[in-house]
């Protein structure tokens, strides 16, 4: 064996040293359950989204959605089934920090996040989540689940359905057809 071919060798065996290192730390940036939440839509009966001071409770009876405290307004199923099929279904993609004192950097933190709460039919909790948008990647979301520490980038932006307006998720009724049977009287 030469000389060179020696060194060829060390050098191929430090690039297959430092490449196991580095799959072995990517695999660590990693969830160990990318899926955010393990909630079927039938278990939830109450969700909560705060952001700031602005609040908005929706609840489910077992046949509709009413806007808790708001009884001039009818929830749009279009936007109540887009939030079940989107939020249900988010999942987290990779790690963006471990480091609590950066929550706010990535909108996460207890003032600059929109905190969802999932809950059941009576009224425990299922999920919460705080959710940022995020500056790097307007397609994703950041999140924090529950009381964990770690942000993580969303495969999805569901920053935008989280809105505590109650335009957003009702409407003004149509007014109510005339009877027909009516008979007018002159």
């Amino acid at each position: 064996m030469g000389k060179n071919t020696k060194w060829l060798l060390i050098v191929l065996g430090i690039f297959v040293v430092l490449f196991g290192i580095n799959q072995l730390q990517q695999s660590n940036l990693g969830s160990s359950s990318d899926q955010v939440f393990e909630i079927e839509r039938e278990d939830v009966f109450n969700f909560d989204i705060s952001s700031g001071v602005e609040t908005i409770s929706l609840s489910f009876n077992g046949e509709s959605w009413a806007i808790d405290g708001n009884d001039t307004l009818v929830v749009k199923e279009n936007t109540i089934n887009n939030f079940f099929d989107k939020v249900l279904k988010v999942k987290r993609t990779s790690l963006v920090s471990r480091n609590q004192a950066k929550w706010d950097k990535f909108n996460v933190g207890d003032s600059t996040g929109t905190l969802l709460v999932l809950k059941d039919h009576n009224s425990e909790s299922l999920g919460r989540i705080t959710v940022g948008r995020s500056g790097a990647e307007w397609s994703a979301s950041n999140i924090r689940v529950g009381d964990e520490v770690e942000v993580y980038q969303t495969n999805e932006n569901i920053a935008w359905q989280l809105n505590t307006s109650p335009t957003y998720w009702g409407e003004v009724p149509p007014p109510p057809e005339p009877d027909s049977t009516a008979i007018d009287s002159l």
